[in-house]
């Protein structure tokens, strides 16, 4: 029982422990759901953009789990070729386990309609990096 010296429950710590453990389901519902597959627009351009990318990736995954989107951060574009990949890095928020997002381009559809897979290690990586 959490309690503070007056003998009154200490709400912020059982708040918080409900936000770590539901960030930690969060994360374990996202590692483990293998791959998911999205498309994007990229008008013409050699590459998908990575602000859209990472939206897409992010969208793509809550949809796949149906829970909340995550925070996913890619370190630049991808290019708009057949098997071309970029390694993200999926985090939920209120939460600071991060786990790598393998994305790779499935085809390319004409000028404008790029088709990509997420694959999300189940292994999270070392803090700090």
């Amino acid at each position: 029982m959490l309690t503070n010296r007056n003998g009154n429950w200490n709400l912020d710590r059982t708040a918080r422990a409900l936000r770590l453990t539901a960030s930690a389901g969060a994360l374990a519902a996202m590692a483990s759901v293998g791959a998911c597959s999205g498309s994007v627009s990229i008008g013409g351009s050699d590459a998908v953009a990575e602000p859209e990318l990472e939206r897409r990736v992010a969208t793509a995954l809550a949809e796949q789990v149906n829970r909340p989107t995550p925070n996913i951060d890619c370190p630049g574009d991808l290019a708009a070729e057949v098997d071309a990949s970029i390694q993200c890095v999926l985090t939920v928020t209120g939460d600071t386990t991060r786990y790598p997002v393998n994305v790779r381009v499935t085809s390319v559809n004409g000028d404008d309609d790029v088709q990509f897979s997420a694959q999300v290690g189940t292994t999270p990586l070392p803090a700090g990096g």
